[in-house]
């Protein structure tokens, strides 16, 4: 058997930190929706890999970077340039698992955090061959 660990792709604007326009980014107070990372950070330490996803352009790379460390996020990968526009997830069933949801989509209200949405999601690793 092998352990399947989730992977978790999250938004930063709105999502793991109030919303801010990209221009207001230096200037207004960085806030961050601490049940989101909390959940996040604890995902990670279970084994889960956390992919950062923003659509800030890459110009704001190293400016990003300090920001998801102030707030204590812990991640593995940081994808930035995404579209504005709607994430969608493609996944496959696993055979031996076929009434497990491989591919989740968690919609808060903007800077909500889990409030929003009734909680945090139960999803955990599990074993497959």
């Amino acid at each position: 058997m092998t352990t399947k660990n989730p992977t978790f792709f999250v938004d930063i604007d709105g999502t793991i930190v109030k919303y801010r326009k990209f221009n207001e980014l230096s200037t207004a107070v960085l806030e961050p929706i601490q049940d989101v990372i909390d959940y996040l950070n604890l995902q990670f330490d279970k084994g889960a890999v956390i992919i950062v996803t923003t659509a800030r352009p890459s110009s704001y790379e190293s400016y990003t970077i300090g920001e998801l460390n102030k707030i204590g996020l812990k991640y593995h990968k940081l994808v930035m340039d995404c579209g504005r526009g709607t994430r969608v997830i493609f996944n496959d069933k696993d055979p031996e698992n076929p009434n497990l949801d491989r591919a989740v989509g968690i919609n808060f209200t903007r800077n909500g955090g889990f409030d929003s949405v009734g909680g945090p999601p139960n999803i955990e690793n599990y074993e497959s061959n």
